[in-house]
């Protein structure tokens, strides 16, 4: 396999972090800009770098990498307390710490809200960067709301939501590992009245959701692929149809599609379609620093309402 060439990646790292004290990305390889590099993400959890592999590589050009990456944050002044390499190239997901310790569980910053992490022991961390768009919007429109928060993961949007001002959010994913997770970031954050965890299967709880409806926000940002429960290219326009009926007059959605194989208009297409135009969109938010990609393939945060007769 030939050396690989660091110079994007470094070139990122000399940069620093855009927020030095709050989660965020520092090189995003996978925007398809970065040459050799484009299989490589790196993000900082102060005080811990996270780098991400999703090629191939072989051991001894993990160890030129991680090394490299260290080596170079040092100069830049990071002063990292441990770097994680996260290595997604094969069937299971494989996580070493090269340098420093770090911690099983721990707390970062983003917006003026605490969040836990895990780093070390599955693939998602427990808050997703690309996002902070998404829950700058929420924050910044969430005051006296009732907000819905679909595949709600953690809870970040919730969190965000609160601290916005928010009098009540529902937070319905299956997964009840990640809704206890979502509990504790509430109680971390002091925000822990007036909110809902819901561990249902969303595509089956309409139902109940349509009860407590309406919401003034609706927030829906799914896996783009959850085993033996959720295809996104499949079933996101099951829950597309339904989404008028859950809002009023100035109800306002953000509806997030994160995959390559969904491009912004086959979004906007299948939105429409499914809704039967019931939907209008309002704005396609930017990426988060350092997201930015030449023809933003993958992360969609869109802001829709209902659409005036």
């Amino acid at each position: 396999m030939p050396k690989i060439d660091l110079t994007h990646l470094l070139a990122a790292i000399a940069k620093g972090a855009p927020f030095s004290d709050e989660v965020c990305r520092v090189y995003h390889g996978r925007g398809d800009s970065q040459g050799d590099t484009n299989f490589i993400n790196l993000d900082w959890y102060p005080p811990y770098l996270f780098l991400a592999c999703y090629n191939p590589i072989e051991d001894d050009a993990q160890t030129e990498l991680t090394h490299a990456v260290w080596q170079a944050q040092q100069q830049a002044g990071f002063n990292a307390s441990g770097l994680v390499f996260q290595y997604r190239a094969g069937r299971d997901t494989q996580v070493s710490v090269p340098f420093g310790e770090v911690p099983e569980r721990f707390e970062v910053n983003e917006l003026g809200a605490s969040y836990w992490v895990q780093l070390t022991k599955t693939q998602n961390t427990g808050i997703f960067p690309d996002m902070r768009e998404g829950r700058a919007f929420v924050k910044n429109n969430s005051r006296d709301a009732k907000v819905l928060n679909l595949f709600s993961y953690t809870c970040a949007f919730s969190v965000i939501a609160k601290l916005g001002g928010a009098h009540q959010v529902i937070n319905m994913d299956m997964n009840k590992s990640v809704l206890r997770t979502g509990a504790d970031n509430h109680r971390l954050n002091n925000v822990a009245e007036n909110i809902s965890y819901l561990p249902h299967d969303i595509l089956k709880s309409f139902g109940k959701l349509k009860k407590a409806a309406p919401f003034d926000v609706i927030v829906v940002d799914p896996p783009s692929f959850q085993k033996g429960s959720f295809v996104l290219t499949k079933d996101y326009q099951k829950i597309l149809r339904r989404l008028p009926d859950l809002c009023h007059n100035d109800t306002q959605l953000l509806l997030c599609a994160n995959s390559p194989d969904v491009s912004e208009s086959m979004f906007i297409e299948m939105i429409a379609l499914a809704t039967e135009g019931k939907l209008s969109l309002v704005e396609r938010l930017p990426a988060a620093p350092r997201f930015e990609e030449q023809d933003g393939a993958n992360l969609k945060a869109m802001v829709y309402r209902l659409s005036v007769n």
